[in-house]
C-alpha cells in the first residue's frame, strides 16, 4: 500500500464562497489504481465560470510523484453569463487594443451582447476611435473580441484611460460581474532627459556662472 496528499487551492474561485477548501490523504492498498476525491462546491457563491487548483504531494510508501502533479477543476455557472475577461486592460497609444469578452456557464443556443466604448481620460478622437457593435457567441463558444484602435499623439500627455462596457445580452444570458472594464492607453512619448551641458565650468570670481542646463528628446 501507498498514499499520496490531495489539496485543493484557490484559482479564481475561492474557499469557503465557491467550494470548500479540502486537503486528504489518499491511500491506496495492494492492487488498487484509481481513488476518487469530491470537492464540495457551494452553489450560492459561484458567478460565471470559476477555477480551483488541485494538487498532488508528499507520496508515501515508496511510491513517487508522476510528472502530472496538478489540475484544474473549472465550476461551470449553471447560469448563462456574459462579461469581459478582465477588468482592466493596457495598450500602447498608436497599436490597437484586443477586448476579450467571456461567456461562462452553459454554451448551448446562441448568445449576443452589445458593446461600446465612452471617455473616461482619454477622448475619442484624438486618443482613439469610438467603436460599438454586438458580439455572438454560437453554441459552444466561450469567448469573442473587438478591437480599439487608439491614435499615436505627438504630445507627452500621459496615461489615459476608455471606459469599455457590455449591454443586455440575448439567448438567456445574464451579464456577469465584469459587465464593465478599462482600457489604458500607455504614451509612448518621454518628456525629455535633463542634463548638465558640459562636465566642467569656471568662472572668475565676482562674474556670473555661465551653467547651462538642457533638455533632449520630448
Amino acid at each position: 500500500g501507498v498514499s499520496v496528499q490531495f489539496a485543493t487551492s484557490n484559482g479564481t474561485a475561492t474557499a469557503g464562497i465557491d467550494y470548500t477548501a479540502t486537503v486528504t490523504t489518499l491511500v491506496f492498498a495492494a492492487g488498487e489504481t484509481t481513488k476518487n476525491v469530491s470537492v464540495p462546491i457551494l452553489p450560492a457563491g459561484v458567478s460565471g465560470d470559476l477555477t480551483v487548483n488541485l494538487t498532488l504531494a508528499n507520496p508515501a510508501g515508496g511510491a513517487t510523484l508522476g510528472a502530472r502533479t496538478s489540475a484544474v477543476l473549472t465550476i461551470v455557472d449553471a447560469a448563462k453569463v456574459v462579461q469581459f475577461s478582465a477588468l482592466t486592460y493596457t495598450v500602447t497609444e498608436g497599436s490597437a487594443a484586443t477586448i476579450t469578452v467571456v461567456r461562462g456557464g452553459p454554451t448551448t443556443g446562441t448568445v449576443t451582447v452589445p458593446y461600446t466604448t465612452a471617455n473616461g481620460t482619454a477622448t475619442a478622437p484624438t486618443d482613439y476611435a469610438t467603436k460599438t457593435g454586438t458580439l455572438t457567441f454560437l453554441a459552444g463558444g466561450k469567448s469573442q473580441s473587438f478591437t480599439v484602435t487608439t491614435v499615436n499623439t505627438a504630445a507627452a500627455d500621459g496615461a489615459r484611460t476608455v471606459n469599455l462596457s457590455l449591454g443586455t445580452p440575448t439567448g438567456g444570458a445574464t451579464l456577469g460581474p465584469n459587465a464593465t472594464a478599462t482600457l489604458t492607453i500607455q504614451d509612448n512619448d518621454a518628456p525629455g532627459t535633463f542634463q548638465f551641458g558640459a562636465a566642467t565650468y569656471g568662472v572668475v570670481e565676482g562674474g556670473a556662472s555661465p551653467v547651462v542646463v538642457t533638455r533632449t528628446g520630448g
